[in-house]
């Protein structure tokens, strides 16, 4: 026991020792320090990444974000030599998973594959978003777009826009459409054709856009705004009947759909897209470093026939094109929003 206590003493004396020649030395704590903080400046953003990253989705496994987010995550492994890992963490209209990144530690290890909603329509809809999107993330970029479509059930007894404009102006507020939950893009895309057709259907909401489009098919409710990645098999067996495009251009797997401004309706413009973010407190380099492979996986031939695959294009824009792009975005969907009185607490 004496031995141990006269150990303990020794120490402490050893280190009342440093510490008065650190005070007599101020110079030499802070090269200390500087030394310190300079190789962990060196591993955070040097050496990045030196393990596994990883992509939060915050949507269910199987949707389109799930599949879209998959692939980008694929490709991206590839490029920066670790693997990434993506993990749905979905709920609340994508913001536990948004959240989740939000507060994860900005080192470049924890991304997350943003929506349409994520990005641009919950801060129009909800007043107590437990973060600020403009303020907490840094957009490494967007990464692809999937165009909406307006589709009908067989059995309503209309074969163009102008025939289901006339049925639903005649029925004010009897014909449906079915959306992936309240506040969801799809709500979105119906409420922009509401809003551009003046016209006054009744919103159906379910638990995700399968369920949606299988109330269609079955006819519990009349039409869905949605992407092809949703729709296209349904439509190209027959079972549903796609009326227009919520496009700028006719689209290559539907040529013979019209857009809606091919109608006179073209206010109504809408999709399903999708970006990568990690919080904004994440060092320059790392995010210069993802935004570099990011450039590369959109122009990549290989992603493109694979999005293309699935009815998505690829979005191909600087980052100063993407923040017009998500403002402009936001813009459209505060006049729906406003217009049609979507608020979630």
């Amino acid at each position: 026991m004496e031995n141990f206590m006269t150990a303990i003493h020794r120490l402490a004396q050893s280190l009342r020792f440093f510490h008065q020649r650190l005070r007599a030395m101020p110079w030499a704590a802070a090269l200390l320090l500087a030394a310190v903080a300079g190789s962990q400046s060196v591993l955070a953003a040097g050496e990045y990444p030196i393990r596994p990253i990883q992509m939060i989705i915050p949507f269910p496994a199987g949707g389109p974000a799930d599949t879209v987010g998959r692939l980008y995550a694929q490709r991206l492994s590839l490029l920066l030599g670790q693997p990434v890992v993506t993990e749905n963490r979905d709920g609340a209209a994508g913001i536990i998973g948004t959240q989740a990144v939000a507060r994860a530690r900005p080192d470049g290890y924890t991304i997350l594959f943003g929506t349409t909603s994520t990005m641009a329509v919950n801060q129009l809809i909800m007043k107590n978003l437990p973060y600020d999107f403009g303020r907490d993330f840094s957009v490494i970029g967007l990464i692809a777009r999937a165009p909406h479509v307006l589709a009908v059930r067989n059995g309503l007894p209309v074969k163009t826009v102008a025939e289901l404009i006339a049925l639903a102006k005649k029925n004010p507020g009897k014909l449906t459409y079915a959306s992936a939950g309240a506040g969801s893009i799809v709500q979105m895309g119906g409420e922009l054709f509401k809003y551009g057709s003046g016209t006054d259907i009744m919103h159906v909401p379910y638990k995700g856009g399968g369920p949606a489009t299988l109330a269609v098919l079955t006819g519990e409710v009349d039409m869905t705004v949605n992407d092809l990645t949703t729709l296209q098999g349904n439509i190209a067996s027959g079972k549903l009947r796609v009326l227009a495009v919520a496009n700028d251009t006719r689209l290559k797997v539907l040529p013979d759909t019209p857009t809606f401004a091919e109608l006179g309706l073209p206010k109504i413009v809408s999709s399903t897209w999708w970006g990568i973010a990690v919080s904004s407190k994440t060092p320059a380099d790392i995010r210069a470093k993802l935004r570099a492979a990011n450039s590369k996986i959109v122009a990549d031939p290989e992603y493109v026939n694979r999005l293309a695959a699935m009815a998505v294009e690829p979005l191909v824009l600087t980052p100063e094109q993407g923040a017009t792009f998500i403002a402009s975005e936001v813009q459209k969907w505060k006049k729906v929003t406003t217009a049609a009185n979507i608020h979630l607490d």
